[in-house]
């Protein structure tokens, strides 16, 4: 029964349906009050559990200590993905935080009928989402991916878009990795520029983009350089946006390959984690006029990533 009220907290929009949907289900009347409190309660234990097996996964034993050797589980498949993103939600007395997702997916391939090249398709999701710095993001990171056997993957494919933040993430977790910048936040970035020279639904728009679109799936950075410098020759001053954009793909150019990613089977996207910022934290904590304490949002987020990764029957109870 407790299982079941969990459920309806996680799922449905707001404390009160939820509650409402227990009773109907059920006949055992339950105030919202009760579902938040249970909702708390049992969330913030899942918290603590998680958090202690982050923080053992990177535990240095002291010298006295006898070495346990965990056994290391076996991927779901020779090729792993693994990405991260940022989203805001807005905590009371503190405004709006930014809460860290990161997903684990199995990759499989199909082969693309008459084109020579293989289709990747991301399977058997997992997540960890919560309020976290930078540094204990990592740890739960590393935890998750050790969970679903990266450690014995034979391709670990890292695909995000450009912060900083999570490509230190990556360097420190997998000292052998492929780095993939998202697809669509490159294409972003190119409208950036267009934007700053035409109407976005002209025809020269359209044209240039698309022309510029074929480039970068043949890997050509240096014909994208130039037709950029071709809008702006020397000595015109470069707008911020377009400044911005061309920093973008210089810093990411050895993350950009996409030709070879898409020869090898490899995905070029990360929508898996961008899907889970929307559906595993905005639908339920982004409802209009919400605001949340720091340990009741924790405690949701931890029960929905749960939920997500298929792993309720794990909760405990």
């Amino acid at each position: 029964m407790i299982r079941l009220a969990l459920r309806q907290a996680v799922e449905i929009s707001s404390y009160a349906r939820g509650a409402s949907n227990f009773s109907e289900l059920t006949d055992v009347p339950l105030s919202e009050s009760a579902l938040r409190r249970l909702t708390i309660e049992y969330g913030s234990a899942l918290v603590q559990t998680e958090a202690a097996e982050a923080a053992a996964m990177v535990r240095v034993p002291k010298e006295e200590e006898a070495v346990l050797w965990r056994q290391i589980p076996e991927p779901d498949s020779a090729v792993m993905a693994v990405s991260a993103d940022g989203v805001m939600v807005h905590l009371r007395e503190e405004g709006w935080k930014e809460v860290k997702v990161m997903s684990v997916s199995a990759v499989r391939t199909e082969d693309e009928p008459g084109e020579g090249t293989q289709s990747p398709r991301l399977e058997q999701h997992s997540y960890r989402a919560g309020l976290w710095e930078a540094k204990t993001f990592t740890n739960h990171y590393w935890a998750e991916s050790c969970r679903r056997g990266l450690e014995k993957a034979h391709q670990i494919v890292c695909i995000s878009d450009g912060a900083a933040w999570i490509w230190a993430i990556v360097f420190i977790c997998f000292a052998r990795r492929i780095e993939i910048l998202d697809w669509w936040h490159v294409v972003q970035y190119l409208w950036q520029i267009v934007g700053q020279t035409w109407d976005r639904s002209s025809y020269e728009a359209v044209a240039w983009m698309d022309a510029q679109k074929a480039a970068l799936a043949h890997s050509q950075h240096r014909l994208i350089f130039q037709r950029i410098r071709q809008l702006y020759p020397r000595g015109t001053p470069l707008p911020e946006p377009v400044q911005q954009a061309i920093a973008y793909l210089w810093h990411n150019r050895r993350r950009i390959d996409y030709a070879a990613y898409r020869q090898a089977g490899l995905p070029i996207g990360s929508g898996t984690v961008e899907s889970a910022a929307k559906t595993l934290v905005q639908q339920r904590m982004k409802q209009a006029g919400m605001r949340w304490s720091r340990t009741g949002a924790q405690a949701m987020l931890a029960l929905r990533a749960l939920l997500f990764s298929d792993r309720w029957h794990e909760l405990p109870i």
